[in-house]
């Protein structure tokens, strides 16, 4: 991947994605092509395959990330990670009805 996404990680975070045996490639993935579905108190980032480019739709790496949810705190800040089967249905029903944003860290 060509550009990488720097966000402040706290220490939960990193104790949760060394419990969870998060792979610092699905980490990279998750920043760069994730979805944001906005909350009350966070930001939930997860991947929505069909939203991805179509050239990495299918791969291997888009399966191994679909499943990461990381919540973001509203500084910006990583606060935790986890699995979750159809992460990104459970991220829509958890929010607040708002539209996503498609890779807004991309971006920058």
């Amino acid at each position: 991947m060509a550009t990488q996404v720097r966000l402040p990680r706290t220490h939960h975070f990193r104790e949760r994605a060394a419990e969870r045996a998060l792979r610092p490639e699905v980490e990279a993935f998750v920043l760069l092509f994730g979805c944001e579905q906005s909350t009350a108190l966070a930001t939930l980032l997860t991947i929505v395959e069909r939203e991805l480019p179509p050239d990495l739709q299918r791969s291997e790496i888009a399966k191994r990330a679909r499943d990461w949810v990381f919540v973001v705190s509203p500084d910006g800040a990583l606060i935790t990670c986890y699995r979750k089967r159809d992460a990104w249905r459970n991220v829509r029903l958890a929010a607040d009805h708002g539209r996503f944003r498609r890779n807004r860290r991309a971006r920058g």
